[in-house]
């Protein structure tokens, strides 16, 4: 499978437009990246590489002139070309070689562009790569989002490379973004497939998308039947997406052939870079304990950061040039690092999550949250799939509704209860994972919980800490006539609420169109049939009650990190 280019196929690197290069001088006095060591960087486009059923797939390689070092960096996108100049140019100025191949169907790459189906055209790749003149020895994998799919495609034995790093991207994403909760979420598919459909448009077409995607989104996600929601969205069917909603419901099997890396054994070193705020946290943090139980060396990093906001490129450019770790040995850098948010700075632990009380925190008639007792008391409200609760940020991919957003436009609704503790008197660090323990009844047998923590200022102001969702399953017939009980993970979070702010809770069954809507009436989401109000209860009073229970830290116990972008 070798395929060498001839050295007179090369070229020089085309010199940055002025917002490419502006963006790569931020991006490199950001990371505090080792000194250039060739300025002179060379590129050779369009390599053919054969995979195992004769389709050709394009590639750019970018390198240094003279004195190349440390390992390959293969890159595997669906997304094209554009962009990716001044990251391949930053990579090569300081040594390395960069292969950056475009997916199957994709941007002149030939055969049809299947989701999730990134294995043997991984494989084949590595397979190539590993033949070439120039390959270094070893090579390292590199990338966000769906690229980081493509890297947990290929950990298998005998194929996996030496190293990966892996942003915003888990090796389950049907049950981390698809079907999370048990539910599925139009939003983060629809959001996926308007993109797709638009991405190899002319730039106009592309931008006219972007400014027209909260329009396009909102009429699409309240399409009945919602296996049509694609051509409401893009003017067609997306086979892709019709399998999605078919395929929708807990357990599935049909996922199972999507799902990568499931044995930890066959993970090279990797650090896995997540954000408070994005969409892949909760798949990146099972990743993590699942292989950090595994004794496989890994690296958990969390900033404060969404899908397409932050400072994650920062940091994912720093930790590319730590010393590479060699096979069964820990990775460099401790082994979980995340920023506290609330202002308390970049904390250093040996393990996520860290040591935590349990603050357990009462809901009461008042609509407050208290630590001490409450008489048994209930409330109410009323979910209308024909008027959806609102979504109002959290963790999403669409870039206009997502990340720490203002809540009164949520928080002003008859389907959100509030519950608002009393102002703290002293700094309050939770790190770890919040839960809501709801005790309820409710007309619809198989109802939603969506749950936000927020934090609301001295001047009222009520922003997203961490939300969380679940569609529960009808009750087992032994039950039946008796309250529910339910935890709700709220989680993962690391967050300083400080003295003068209040915490504050939402409840509520909806966060539309995050989570496709609840028809009320106990059929699924993906199949709603007759839409129709249902009414939830919530019971409070002593230990029974619904209660907010949060992960309590010391801060002075989480060590300050000493490096890293800033």
């Amino acid at each position: 499978m070798t395929n060498d280019a001839p050295v007179s196929q090369a070229k020089s690197a085309p010199r940055l437009g002025p917002k490419a290069r502006a963006n790569k001088r931020r991006l490199v006095k950001r990371a505090g990246l080792p000194p250039v060591i060739c300025p002179d960087v060379l590129v050779e486009r369009d390599l053919p590489v054969p995979m195992r059923d004769g389709t050709i797939l394009l590639a750019d390689h970018w390198y240094p002139s003279t004195g190349a070092t440390g390992p390959a960096i293969l890159v595997r996108t669906p997304y094209g070309q554009e962009g990716n100049a001044g990251v391949a140019t930053m990579f090569a100025e300081r040594g390395r070689h960069i292969l950056i191949q475009r997916c199957r169907g994709t941007f002149g790459s030939q055969g049809e562009f299947t989701p999730f189906d990134e294995a043997d055209d991984g494989a084949d790749t590595l397979a190539w790569l590993r033949a070439q003149n120039w390959y270094p020895g070893s090579v390292h994998t590199w990338g966000f989002s769906y690229l980081g799919v493509t890297q947990w495609a290929v950990c298998a034995p005998g194929i996996s490379p030496n190293a990966m790093q892996i942003a915003l991207s888990a090796r389950d994403v049907a049950g981390t973004i698809i079907c999370q909760g048990g539910g599925f979420s139009i939003s983060n598919t629809l959001v996926w497939v308007i993109s797709l459909a638009a991405q190899e448009r002319s730039k106009a077409v592309r931008w006219w998308t972007v400014l027209n995607l909260p329009r396009r989104l909102a009429r699409a996600a309240l399409t009945l039947p919602p296996i049509e929601a694609d051509v409401a969205a893009t003017g067609h069917p997306v086979s892709y997406y019709r399998d999605w909603v078919t395929h929708s419901q807990a357990g599935d099997p049909w996922w199972n052939a999507r799902r990568h890396a499931s044995n930890p054994a066959d993970v090279p070193p990797v650090v896995l870079l997540a954000g408070w705020q994005d969409l892949f946290l909760r798949g990146q943090v099972e990743d993590y304990s699942a292989l950090a139980q595994a004794g496989r060396p890994v690296r958990l990093i969390v900033g404060d950061w969404s899908h397409s906001t932050g400072n994650a490129d920062a940091w994912s450019a720093f930790e590319m040039f730590r010393p590479p770790a060699e096979t069964g040995q820990p990775l460099a850098g401790p082994p979980v690092r995340i920023e506290v948010t609330g202002g308390a700075g970049w904390r250093d632990l040996d393990h996520w999550p860290p040591p935590a009380a349990a603050l357990k925190l009462n809901l009461t008639t008042q609509l407050t949250l208290t630590a001490s007792g409450t008489e048994t008391s209930e409330t109410s409200y009323i979910y209308d799939p024909l008027h959806p609760t609102p979504q109002a940020g959290g963790r999403a991919l669409n870039p206009f509704d997502s990340g720490r957003r203002g809540q009164g436009r949520r928080e002003r609704r008859r389907d959100v209860v509030v519950f608002t503790g009393q102002r703290l008197t002293e700094d309050l660090t939770v790190a770890g994972e919040a839960e809501f323990v709801a005790l309820f009844e409710s007309t619809n047998p198989t109802p939603d919980f969506a749950v936000r923590l927020c934090q609301v200022n001295a001047r009222g102001v009520s922003r997203t800490v961490a939300d969380g969702y679940i569609h529960l399953p009808p009750p087992d017939p032994a039950e039946e006539g008796r309250l529910r009980r339910v935890v709700v993970p709220i989680g993962p979070l690391a967050h300083r609420f400080v003295a003068g702010q209040r915490i504050r809770l939402q409840v509520s069954s909806g966060a539309h169109p995050l989570h496709l809507r609840n028809p009320g009436a106990g059929a699924p989401p993906t199949d709603p049939g007759r839409l129709a109000p249902s009414t939830v209860r919530l019971l409070f009073g002593g230990d029974e009650g619904c209660q907010l229970v949060l992960p309590q830290v010391d801060l002075d116990q989480l060590a300050l990190a000493d490096d890293g972008p800033r």
